[in-house]
């Protein structure tokens, strides 16, 4: 209590009436004054204003993916929307921050074209200052591996929000036609794709709220509107979970077709699911250039994601039991 607080209490003093008062004003005063401040926000800041290396020199609240600062990126890749606080938040700020110590720096530009996905993580730090860690899941292993680091995080901890999964969901129905929009299901992770950016290109929605539990490809064979459904499996975790993180981040964003048709390829619908039986749904077209679509957000919008890289093809291709 300061002095001057303190002279008004000896001076009240005076008057034994004031002063039998105060034995009960004085400890609701001094409780309002020692009341815990109000927890810090762990919500993204329109500026950092602590350098990368303050991350290694003191304790995380909270750790969070955080939109780029750069409003007109096209390149950004989607991501959970949640944040990490406590303990957690601690151990996983050290973690980042060894990762990103001394990583290379590297560019991708149109000479070099890579699955380029622009990322930025806020690290809400003890002082109450903030610090930020940028990167691009196409420029180097280390940036994949920092994306990776705080999305499993994310991912992990809604799975644990939404209980323990169950078996396997019975195999979809595969549609007739080639399409996102016919094997989508929300389930109590649903909300959790809620689009919030203001333009569809600024969109960071998640393919999948959880962990995918279960993903069914369906194939199809011929070109256009002539695709007939000629196979469907289905394949369960982990192998359905990297399917799900490989298709987030192994993509081309924003590549156009260019391409000669290739009727003779097959495409594919691949469904995933998570634990709460929330589904979404992928299509993977090599006919044209591997184009990558998908159901993005809750209710889901079919979006134009890319082009697949090899490593995604080969994954879905070789899925099969």
């Amino acid at each position: 209590m300061d002095a001057r607080r303190t002279g008004t209490w000896l001076g009240a003093a005076v008057a034994v009436a004031v002063l039998v008062a105060a034995v009960f004003v004085v400890p609701r005063l001094l409780a309002d004054e020692v009341a815990a401040p109000a927890a810090a926000s762990t919500e993204c800041v329109a500026r950092t204003d602590a350098p990368t290396s303050e991350i290694g020199a003191q304790q995380a609240t909270w750790v969070r993916f955080c939109p780029l600062a750069e409003e007109g990126a096209a390149q950004r890749v989607r991501h959970p929307q949640g944040v990490v606080t406590g303990e957690l938040a601690t151990s996983v700020a050290t973690t980042l921050f060894q990762a990103q110590v001394d990583r290379p720096v590297c560019t991708v530009d149109e000479s070099t074209p890579g699955p380029t996905g622009l990322f930025r993580i806020e690290v809400g730090l003890a002082d109450g200052r903030v610090a930020e860690i940028a990167g691009d899941t196409g420029c180097s292993t280390r940036d994949e591996l920092l994306f990776a680091q705080l999305e499993t995080t994310l991912l992990m901890e809604a799975a644990g929000a939404a209980g323990q999964p169950g078996a396997l969901p019975a195999p979809v129905t595969c549609p007739a036609r080639f399409t996102t929009t016919a094997t989508n299901t929300d389930g109590p992770s649903a909300d959790l794709l809620t689009e919030t950016a203001g333009s569809p290109w600024q969109s960071t929605v998640p393919l999948l709220p959880l962990p995918a539990t279960a993903a069914d490809v369906c194939v199809y064979a011929g070109a256009g509107p002539r695709r007939a459904l000629v196979d469907q499996w289905q394949v369960g975790s982990p192998l359905s979970e990297t399917i799900r993180s490989t298709a987030t981040t192994e993509v081309l964003r924003g590549a156009m077709t260019d391409c000669p048709l290739d009727a003779g390829a097959a495409s594919y619908v691949v469904v995933l699911t998570d634990a709460t039986g929330t589904a979404r749904t992928l299509a993977l077209d090599l006919t044209v250039c591997a184009t990558l679509q998908a159901a993005v957000g809750t209710p889901p919008v079919d979006t134009y994601l890319g082009l697949a890289t090899p490593s995604l093809v080969r994954l879905v291709v070789r899925s099969r039991p």
